[in-house]
């Protein structure tokens, strides 16, 4: 493995850390070079991808790298595509969108929301390796690290994990580091779906995985930004509605000025101004914070949003959270319903969440049943139907000998 860096007419070589397949990974600056590797790359079977970015300064994320695997029958090809040297990487949209070729993330939401928003295209069709793991006995969350020890046996190094991705030249190790994130994607993957297909589970991933490809994922009402604001949950109904006006007005603020949200105002602020509901620039002033960190530009703004919502009909104000947890009814069926899936995930060695989510959970409990995915498909078989009858006092929960045990109320045991 070497990675080859190009600048104009010169290339440098350098060495990789370890030897892993027979490759080179190739540092593309030009669009040129970018048009050769799609050509080439359109004969691959697969396609590992990963990002690097930065968004600690801006609304939006700036991308700064894109890694790419390309695997064909017996070679890979590694590639760093630099987006701050070429304007234009849209021809990696031909690539993104031929469905001949599986594109393999791991923990791809990020990722793909960046190349959507920056190329107009979502890769399509996806493979999650983080996601498919949680199918075969993997901890809920796995990183990249732990899963390339498990499935290749190599240590990673993760020496740049909180590197600055947007400074040139970049070093050495950062850019060993960029192509590790997708180097062991495509024989992972390979692995992955071998044992997926032998425990019947492949088509497990189907909606989920589609799911990932559909525009609809990524889609955002900025009218939502208020459910986001933290420390809002003892808001009024009043109180929220405020807050929404608040919360629109800063989103759309960042957005102009591709600012972070809190450059603009924090939720600290925020949601003391939607408590007070202040009338005038003097009321709002009361709020710790203001005078010092907003314009009178923008407190103007704020007092603007709150005479906005003051217009809106109280039939029309967002209502507060249920505190369904508060509810002791409600909250022994929860554990109930936590108890008995962590059971059959357990038992058929799976991450509870992906069988049945804690919202999901809350939902059965305040007696919501319809359009739940634990209810559907391999999730129903798997503990949706027992879940049913948990609620309908069909069956009860016991423990023997410090194990769960599942009884129907007519004697019999599952």
């Amino acid at each position: 493995m070497r990675i080859c860096v190009t600048a104009g007419s010169c290339m440098r070589l350098m060495p990789a850390q370890r030897t892993f397949g027979k490759g080179a990974a190739l540092y593309i600056k030009t669009p040129e070079a970018l048009a050769g590797f799609v050509q080439r790359a359109s004969l691959a079977s697969v396609l590992a991808v990963d990002t690097e970015f930065i968004r600690e300064k801006t609304y939006y994320p700036r991308l700064c790298l894109v890694q790419l695997a390309a695997r064909f029958d017996a070679d890979e090809e590694y590639v760093l595509v630099d987006p701050l040297a070429i304007a234009d990487i849209s021809a990696l949209n031909e690539l993104f969108c031929d469905t001949r070729i599986v594109k393999v993330f791991h923990s791809c939401d990020q990722d793909v929301a960046i190349l959507y928003h920056d190329l107009g295209c979502i890769p399509t069709p996806i493979f999650d390796t983080q996601r498919a793991a949680q199918l075969l006995g993997h901890v809920q969350q796995i990183g990249l690290g732990p899963m390339v020890r498990a499935y290749c046996g190599i240590r990673m190094d993760k020496g740049d994990t909180f590197t600055d991705w947007a400074q040139r030249p970049l070093r050495a190790t950062q850019l060993r580091y960029a192509y590790d994130d997708v180097r062991y994607l495509p024989r992972i993957y390979q692995t992955m779906r071998t044992d997926l297909i032998e425990l019947g589970r492949l088509s497990w991933l189907d909606e989920e995985f589609a799911r990932l490809s559909d525009p609809e994922t990524y889609a955002y009402d900025i009218h939502d930004a208020w459910r986001k604001v933290k420390h809002s949950a003892n808001l009024k109904p009043r109180q929220l509605n405020a807050l929404r006006e608040l919360a629109l007005w800063r989103e759309k603020t960042a957005q102009e000025r591709d600012y972070p949200r809190k450059w603009i105002v924090s939720d600290d602020i925020l949601v003391e101004v939607a408590r007070r509901l202040p009338a005038s620039s003097d009321e709002l002033y009361q709020v710790r914070g203001v005078r010092e960190k907003l314009s009178r530009g923008w407190v103007e703004a704020l007092l603007a949003a709150i005479r906005t919502a003051e217009q809106v009909p109280a039939s029309e104000w967002p209502e507060p959270p249920r505190q369904i947890h508060g509810r002791r009814a409600e909250a022994a069926q929860i554990d109930l319903i936590t108890t008995l899936v962590h059971q059959r995930a357990f038992e058929n060695r799976i991450v509870s969440n992906i069988l049945a989510s804690p919202d999901e959970i809350v939902s059965l409990a305040s007696g919501q049943r319809r359009g739940l995915k634990v209810l559907q498909g391999w999730r129903r078989a798997m503990v949706g139907a027992e879940l049913e009858e948990l609620l309908d006092g069909r069956i009860c929960l016991s423990l023997e000998d410090g194990s769960l045990k599942v009884t129907r109320m007519d004697g019999g045991e599952l």
